[in-house]
């Protein structure tokens, strides 16, 4: 057998150094006997190792040849530009079903460029299917030149062992993936635990009838794969414990959640694919009977308060709420919760100015947005924030401020900045300006009531369509003054891959020393640099200057 058609899958560990197999064996002789005498603690072993390392294991003995050759965790990887041929994965499976040797576990990444490679597909995986031992079977598909559909075998197979399905899709939009080639197969993997369908295609009648015959259902994953669906049904499973659906919103799908008594971890995207259709309001009603739930995500059109008055009285166990307010109707937010200890606000607009928080419990709280609003926790005993902001319109000395008071809310923080700031294309220059900013750093000192931050763990900085701007404005020196981060990641510009102001300003400032210096130089004590977490720190001095001319790098800064 070759071995480079048979690639190990071990996700639950580290996988140890394949040296360590080999001494094992050659220091442990009585042990090695035993162990050889045990195939299937020889694959428990091979199975733990990196793919390279376990095909070295086969040199060993004919033992751990034979043990490597009839492994029953298979995974193919057969895409473009890569070593792996549709003839690799014939010549193993065909040994493998001739032999009756068992699989256990089959993972297929696949780029189906033809109706060949498509039929090779559909062959190899209908026989697998049928094998009494399989326990999970994991298919990941990309659709360049064909369109494919599973066979009913992985449904309605002799599979009474199957325990997980996983079915992955992405396709070029003239092309489609079918769940099934019937519209009602027979359902007997009654044992499945697992399901997870992204981009695939299935019928509302399989669905529904596959969630109704498998009542061991553990966990539920379904992207982009009810299209038409009337209504999604998700009842009478009592061992659910995750369910994560992400639906287009155009779709007017409905969704009934009934009899899930142990489900913890709930997920909801209702996106919208067709930018010109109008959006549906999420139906909380239909959620919350779940009064289980500890986990929380919610990415739909929420109008007015309905919504989360149902998540503080109807979830009594909440840890962990996630809200994507790209689509929020109301300028505040105000939430009230006695359980929760992680809130997360992303992908908030300009239209949301306020956010009132009351959780006595919460320890996390992490925003993302184009502004930064009002922030107000008078009950809580956060430990730690993270911003994310993605600013397109100028900053001001108010700006600053309120990051300051933000800064205020908890002992650890995390900022993330974005700047795209850009004037839109003047007639005559034809050519687009960056703006500056209106920031007057005399105002900001008399204005601010406290000394800069030092809570800030890291500041990931970053600008767009920007080659200039930041080296004449005072945005820097605006933001020194409400804060000294530990760390800052600053990466290259978006546009101008070859600029990096932030390591323009270190030069400047720092190497340089020019006759005025910045006022937040004098309290930088020294600045180590490095180019990725892999390297080690090394203080920045004139030697490294080249390192400041182009792309990223991570700064430590020690202030006084």
């Amino acid at each position: 057998m070759n071995p480079r058609s048979v690639v190990v899958l071990s996700p639950w560990t580290e996988p140890p150094a394949a040296a360590r197999v080999s001494i094992f064996v050659i220091r442990f002789e009585g042990m090695r006997q035993e162990v050889e005498d045990v195939p299937e603690l020889m694959h428990l072993i091979q199975s733990r190792l990196a793919y390279e390392e376990a095909g070295r294991t086969s040199v060993l003995s004919k033992s751990w040849l034979h043990a490597w050759s009839t492994i029953p965790i298979l995974r193919f990887v057969v895409r473009r530009q890569k070593s792996m041929k549709l003839e690799d994965v014939d010549r193993t499976l065909i040994r493998y079903l001739r032999d009756d040797i068992p699989i256990e576990r089959f993972f297929l990444v696949i780029d189906i460029e033809d109706q060949e490679s498509a039929s090779h597909a559909e062959k190899w995986i209908g026989p697998i299917a049928t094998k009494t031992c399989l326990r999970e079977f994991d298919l990941s598909i990309k659709l360049f030149g064909a369109s494919f559909t599973l066979p009913d075998e992985i449904l309605s197979g002799e599979n009474l062992n199957l325990t997980k399905i996983k079915v992955e899709a992405s396709m070029a939009s003239r092309y489609s993936f079918w769940m099934t080639t019937s519209q009602r197969p027979v359902i007997n993997c009654v044992s499945l635990r697992e399901l997870h369908l992204e981009g695939v295609s299935i019928s509302e009648e399989v669905l529904h009838d596959l969630l109704s015959s498998c009542t061991l259902l553990e966990k539920i994953v379904l992207i982009d794969s009810c299209k038409g669906f009337k209504t999604l049904k998700v009842k009478d499973l009592p061992h659910l414990y995750e369910l994560r659906i992400a639906l287009d919103a155009a779709s007017s799908t409905a969704l009934e959640l009934s009899d899930v008594p142990n489900l913890d971890v709930f997920s909801c995207d209702l996106h919208n694919l067709r930018p010109f259709m109008p959006l549906i309001p999420f139906n909380a009603h239909s959620v919350f009977l779940a009064s289980s739930l500890t986990q929380l995500s919610l990415d739909v059109v929420i109008q007015d308060y309905e919504c989360l008055d149902m998540i503080k009285s109807g979830l009594p166990f909440l840890d962990s709420l996630t809200l994507f307010m790209r689509y929020w109707m109301l300028g505040s937010f105000h939430f009230t919760c006695a359980s929760i200890r992680r809130l997360c606000l992303k992908s908030c607009e300009s239209s949301l100015i306020d956010i009132q928080v009351h959780a006595p419990k919460l320890l996390l709280f992490e925003f993302s947005g184009n502004i930064l609003p009002s922030l107000l926790f008078p009950v809580s005993s956060l430990k730690h924030t993270m911003i994310t902001l993605s600013l397109h319109t100028p900053v001001d000395v108010d700006f600053f401020l309120k990051m300051r008071e933000t800064l205020m809310l908890s002992c650890k923080c995390r900022l993330s900045i974005l700047t795209d700031y850009f004037k839109e294309v003047v007639e005559e220059e034809e050519e687009e300006l960056p703006l500056d900013i209106d920031i007057d750093i005399d105002e900001l000192r008399k204005r601010l009531l406290f000394p800069p931050a030092k809570n800030v763990q890291q500041l990931s900085f970053q600008t767009g369509r920007d080659e200039c701007m930041w080296e004449r404005s005072p945005f820097f020196d605006a933001f020194f003054e409400i804060c000294h981060p530990e760390h800052v990641f600053a990466n290259s510009d978006i546009r101008f891959r070859n600029k990096n102001h932030f390591c323009r300003l270190m030069l400047r400032e720092v190497l340089e020393k020019k006759t005025k210096p910045a006022y937040w130089a004098r309290y930088l004590k020294h600045v180590q640099i490095r180019r990725n977490r892999y390297k080690k720190w090394k203080t920045l001095t004139n030697s490294q200057r080249s390192f400041l001319e182009n792309g990223s790098l991570n700064f430590k800064l020690k202030w006084c």
